[in-house]
């Protein structure tokens, strides 16, 4: 997993949040604060908090592993995909990725 910035979060917020079709006004009246307080976590005028993170990601319905590790690549059945690998042996675990390897 590569290491991501401030400003690679804030534009994950702004992914996942067009995504699940929030408005900035919305997002920010489902997270419980004013109007705007979106608007001034996405031009990094205030700093994001965790706890907001964490509300967020509950708010538009993915896990902060979804939020961290897949980002704009998320979806569900690639997720659904993962959860299915992760729950084999490692010796089907290594059939499939030479399949993969194959079918590239």
């Amino acid at each position: 997993m590569t290491k991501i910035t401030y400003d690679e979060v804030i534009n994950r917020i702004g992914y996942f949040r067009t995504k699940a079709n929030l408005s900035l006004r919305e997002t920010s009246a489902r997270l419980g604060y004013n109007q705007q307080f979106m608007k001034t976590i996405e031009n990094k005028s205030i700093e994001l908090k965790v706890k907001t993170l964490l509300d967020f990601c509950d708010i538009v319905d993915i896990t902060p592993q979804d939020f961290f590790y897949l980002g704009e690549h998320y979806n569900k059945e690639d997720k659904n995909v993962l959860e299915l690998f992760n729950a084999l042996s490692a010796d089907n675990k290594q059939t499939i990725i030479e399949l993969m390897k194959k079918l590239k």
